[in-house]
């Protein structure tokens, strides 16, 4: 360590003693002595912590045992530690078991012990709870005492970092450049983006990502925290000006049993500031943090049956930092609260065990038998089978239970994008989700068109809006994150929800009716791809990238006895290679793309033909992402995740300053994310009147750069909530969309009015527009009322296709990820 550094923490005011739940086991030895510092007097790597976690492991082989349960994306293994009593330990399997039991409903709550799970560091450089694993273990292991027997009656689980990316990434930098300094203004806060830690490798805020499951730590985590199925769940994060603990203020998710978690968050609550007072230490609760986006994972958690609670801290990021009074915060402060905090939620726990038990089996037996959905009893899904099978996916993740059906009637359908309610009849091959199981809670909370504000709630926001509130009230709305995500939405599915479960039959997956090489037919004309799902443009760009020549049709055909709608893609002889159908063949059965051969080439019922001049020419992508400067990021994560994971589609990344003064003539099209710098002024536009394609992400990037004259309409600041828009089928944005009705999210303000949109808002002030989640009364959908959400801009020969929000913000909207590749991959035809 830095001898600055030491010399400074020694004048850093009041310490904090770690070691007063003695007597403690000499065997296991102290943190400090494998580090050589101690407590928060660091920041710690990721390969030292595992170096105490296994020493300390070994050192109390009969109380402790290390689970890997994956792999982070940039390789580093993920693990828990489960630590209890030996008695308890030596029957960890069982009691695992007795816990799956109850998870199904089964099983007997008084025979088996609850389980505490302490979540550090899913937000890398909220560095306290990092640090604070390391000592929070060696006590677990170490005391003697009230610990000790608190662990004779409970098992703890604790993750020591649930985000080492991100952490590593932090605190490599900050090591770095620290030279102990607590001036508020020191230069080692000053912390490039492109260095910050909160975000995994992809930059995803993984505490956002337990809706869309997009990550591989997330996907991970959760699966192994459903092995277990703990009573408890603590996620330990920073940063705030004291410390949090809940209880949560409203709103909180009607779906978690708001009596059931009030009533275990006032009692561990309230054990917790008892903890804090008896140490002097200050806190809050009851403000800021609530509970109603189910992506977080203290509401996750809680949705599957535990209390899941947010615990954030003061200290971290920096080792000191002097306040505006003039104290001085350190790390090893924020490490001393999560470390109090921790151990008093265990000891409260193990105490009123069979109570918290006992509620938990109740919880999971009311969700097994669809009790505790009300009349929101099933959803079925119907569409095209790639995508429902994405969805059942998904689903899984969240440990939900879905299956594909045998035709049958529903006899109280409530259609999704409409007020019908009645019989319907389903086909085979429809993705149904009953509520009677394990995870009813977590499903219901993720399909339900949408969620219950308690009224207390809706009135306090719309007095504050009317300026009638209470004077005792917040000045601002308080959501702190999205309000509406309805899955069934998100995916653009057709969907209804139902007030009974009749039984019905499962069949396996359903096919794509993928048939190719041998099996196809061959055409000495070419061949065509219906577009109906991602996978079929996907397919067209890997054929175009691998030297394949095609096309997309603008008008509808009939040929022969079939009818191909505009946005068909067409390959034909006359324009390819001889070996042009095998290279196609393989992209289609690589994507899973439904491909067929062309009995004609002569127009029927139309005068258009695949020899046409409705025909585009698709040119071969060349793409480019900008993804910031040397020190910032733009808001590329998402997007940079997608075409690596999802679409699987090469790109070139950009910085921004490639935008003026590189050689922008190479790509085909250039994504902008959010957060791009100014660009219009020089090379960036050039290229784009001489025959370029951007795609920017934010529309509100496009009118500053005076790429479009957008009148704005400024609307109250929405929390990001779920429309009804319509697509111009005229446009190619629009091409692979079997309605013209789609579901978009929006956040923030203003609105955008425009003469022509692929997608805008209904000109029609009588149409309800809201689909899921918050608006305000009288205001919204008069701003939001022929708005758009995603325009195609002509720019001299070239285009600029800019969205209203980003489409792949979260990777949360996989209903426009048709429109966002049609910008990439048609834009460019010609």
């Amino acid at each position: 360590m830095p001898a600055a550094l030491l010399a400074g923490l020694l004048f850093f005011g009041r310490t904090f003693d770690f070691y007063t739940e003695g007597p403690y086991d000499s065997s296991v030895p102290r943190p400090e002595k494998i580090l050589g510092y101690g407590p928060g007097e660091r920041h710690t790597f990721y390969h030292d912590q595992e170096r105490v976690v296994d020493a300390l492991i070994r050192s109390a082989p009969n109380r402790a045992k290390k689970i890997v349960y994956g792999t982070s994306v940039e390789g580093r293994p993920l693990r828990v530690v489960a630590v209890s009593s030996p008695a308890n330990l030596a029957r960890l399997d069982q009691i695992r078991k007795e816990h799956e039991d109850l998870a199904q409903g089964k099983g007997d709550p008084n025979k088996t012990v609850p389980i505490v799970w302490i979540n550090e560091c899913i937000h890398g450089d909220e560095t306290a709870s990092f640090e604070t694993s390391m000592w929070t273990l060696y006590t677990l292991l170490a005391s003697r005492g009230d610990v000790a027997k608190a662990l004779d009656k409970a098992v703890v689980i604790l993750n020591p970092v649930y985000n080492p990316d991100g952490h590593e990434r932090y605190v490599v930098y900050y090591n770095s450049i620290s030279g102990g300094s607590a001036a508020p203004d020191a230069f080692e806060g000053m912390v490039p983006s492109t260095a910050t830690g909160r975000a995994n490798h992809y930059r995803f805020d993984m505490n956002r990502d337990r809706v869309a499951f997009s990550q591989p730590e997330t996907r991970q985590e959760f699966a192994e925290m459903l092995r277990w199925g703990p009573q408890v769940y603590i996620d330990q994060h920073g940063q705030v000006a004291s410390y949090f603990f809940p209880p949560e203020p409203m709103s909180v998710n009607s779906n978690v049993d708001r009596a059931r978690n009030a009533k275990w968050t006032e009692r561990l609550g309230r054990a917790t500031a008892k903890a804090f007072e008896a140490k002097g230490l200050g806190y809050f609760t009851k403000e800021d943090f609530d509970f109603y986006y189910p992506g977080y994972l203290d509401t996750s958690t809680t949705l599957t049956g535990a209390i899941g609670m947010t615990h954030e801290t003061d200290g971290g990021r920096r080792v000191a930092r002097e306040r505006e009074d003039g104290s001085t915060l350190t790390l090893t402060q924020g490490v001393f609260k999560h470390f109090t905090s921790a151990l008093a939620v265990v000891k409260e726990t193990a105490k009123g065990g069979q109570d918290i038990l006992a509620d938990y089996a109740r919880f999971k037996r009311r969700a097994v038998s669809g009790e505790a959905a009300g009349k929101f009893r099933r959803v079925v899904m119907t569409g095209d089978p790639r995508e429902l099978s994405r969805m059942k996916e998904h689903l899984g993740y969240a440990g939900v239970e879905s299956r594909f059906a045998q035709a049958f009637n529903q006899p109280d359908a409530h259609d999704y994008w409409s007020t019908a309610t009645g019989p319907q009849n389903f086909p085979a091959g429809s993705l149904v989700v009953d509520m009677s199981q394990p995870q009813a809670a977590m499903a219901k909370a993720l399909l339900e068109p949408g969620q219950d504000f308690e009224p207390e709630f809706i009135k306090a926001q719309v007095d504050r809006f009317k300026g009638t509130k209470d004077p005792d009230a917040p000045d601002s709305a308080e959501f702190y994150d999205i309000t509406g995500w309805s899955l069934p939405y998100a995916y653009n599915l057709k969907a209804w929800w139902c007030e009974t479960a009749p039984v019905v039959t499962t069949v396996q997956e359903r096919s794509s009716s993928v048939i190719v090489g041998s099996q196809l037919g061959k055409s000495t004309i070419g061949y065509a791809i219906r577009y109906t799902d991602q996978a079929d443009i996907l397919a067209v760009a890997d054929a175009l990238l691998k030297g394949v020549r095609g096309g997309v049709t603008t008008k509808a055909m009939r040929l022969g006895t079939n009818d191909y709608p505009a946005g068909t893609f067409l390959f034909v002889a006359e324009r390819n290679d001889d070996d042009y159908e095998k290279t196609l063949f393989e992209a289609c059965g690589k994507r899973g793309a439904r491909i067929e051969p062309l009995s004609s080439a002569y127009p029927e019922s139309t005068r258009y033909s695949p020899g046409s001049g409705s025909v585009m020419a698709l040119r071969k992508p060349s793409l480019a992402v900008v993804m910031g400067n040397g020190t910032n990021l733009a808001q590329s994560g998402a997007l940079w995740y997608l075409m690596e994971r999802v679409f699987m589609l090469p790109f070139t990344p950009l910085s921004s300053g490639a935008l003026n003064g590189g050689n922008l003539g190479r790509f085909s099209c250039v994504v902008l994310p959010s957060g791009v710098s100014t660009a219009s002024s020089g090379g960036f536009a050039d290229w784009l009147r001489s025959g370029g394609v951007g795609v920017a992400l934010d529309a509100e990037w496009a009118v500053r750069e005076s790429f479009t004259k957008l009148e704005p309409r400024k609307g109250e600041s929405l929390p990001g909530t779920l429309f009804r828009a319509e697509i111009d089928p005229a446009s190619f944005l629009g091409y692979g969309y079997a309605s013209k009705t789609i579901a978009v999210p929006f956040s923030g303000s203003p609105f955008f009015t425009a003469k022509d949109s692929a997608i805008s808002f209904d000109k029609d002030e009588k149409k309800s527009l809201l689909l899921s989640g918050w608006e305000w009364p009288d205001d919204t959908e008069k701003a939001l009322h022929g708005a758009a959400f995603l325009q195609d801009i002509s720019v001299g020969r070239g285009r600029l296709v800019a969205f209203l929000q980003d489409p792949t913000e979260r990777a949360m909207w996989p209903g426009l990820y048709k429109a966002l590749l049609n910008s990439m991959i048609v834009g460019s035809a010609g």
